[in-house]
């Protein structure tokens, strides 16, 4: 059961937006599995232990420089997965091992939609609400969608690595909500993490639902769902009773 916490206010919800992935996608294996299962292909076989420091390493290169490159997408992962490779000391120099590893990670089935997230969006979308993402993700966001089969339901995808902020910020909401032409009190914002999604649409007006598939947040002063179904009775009705979603979460 979601949280007893509920959506209320006066005039019509008009728009939901989400967060991308661990919202409405996810990856089945993880990206230490996966670097792991490459390096014993290659005859490189590593630990556990090194492709989680692999992987932190190449998160640490994208946290860097993912908001202000402009370049081409394809070398910007070919030097996200160089940085992989030089942390675990396999040599790379004409950048055929980074770019497999791209290719890799981009192939469809590395990120998938949640069983219940077509549906959910079918339904919103039969009940009249426009449909957005608002991702913390870098320009391929929408391929992510459309290889997972739900890039048709959403009338924008707004990515911070466009717009160059990325939530809590407050500005990348603003940009979604002038595409979508919705205010903020007409809309909705569901997302996976407290600090960076929920925070950031309340700072923008927006009302939000936090999603926890796995239970781990007691409390907060928000309303809580345990998957995308449970968002139903808080988006549907509200439109439908002409109510809008209060921006302080009661």
């Amino acid at each position: 059961m979601g949280s007893s916490k509920r959506v209320e206010g006066t005039s019509a919800l008009k728009a939901v937006l989400f967060d991308a992935g661990n919202t409405l996608i996810y990856m089945p294996r993880s990206p230490e599995e996966m670097l792991q299962e490459v390096c014993r292909q290659w005859g490189v076989p590593i630990s556990p232990e090194a492709a989680r420091g692999a992987c932190r390493q190449a998160e640490r290169y994208y946290a860097r420089h993912y908001l202000g490159y402009r370049g081409d997408q394809g070398e910007f992962w070919r030097r996200f997965h160089a940085e992989a490779l030089r942390h675990l000391g396999i040599d790379d120099p004409g950048g055929d091992r980074s770019n497999h590893l791209s290719h890799v990670f981009g192939r469809d089935g590395v990120w998938v939609a949640y069983p219940e997230a077509a549906d959910v969006c079918r339904q919103l979308r039969s009940a009249g609400l426009k449909l957005g993402v608002v991702s913390n993700g870098s320009t391929n966001t929408g391929d992510l969608l459309s290889q997972s089969g739900l890039l048709p339901f959403f009338d924008v995808v707004v990515a911070s690595q466009e717009v160059g902020v990325q939530k809590p910020d407050p500005r990348i909401f603003a940009v979604a909500l002038k595409r979508l032409g919705v205010l903020p009190p007409e809309t909705l914002f569901v997302g996976d993490l407290y600090d960076v999604d929920i925070l950031g649409a309340l700072a923008a007006g927006i009302s939000a639902v936090l999603i926890d598939r796995e239970r781990r947040r007691a409390r907060v002063d928000c309303p809580v769902i345990g998957n995308l179904e449970e968002l139903i009775p808080l988006a549907i009705d509200v439109a439908s009773e002409g109510r809008e979603p209060r921006a302080d979460c009661p």
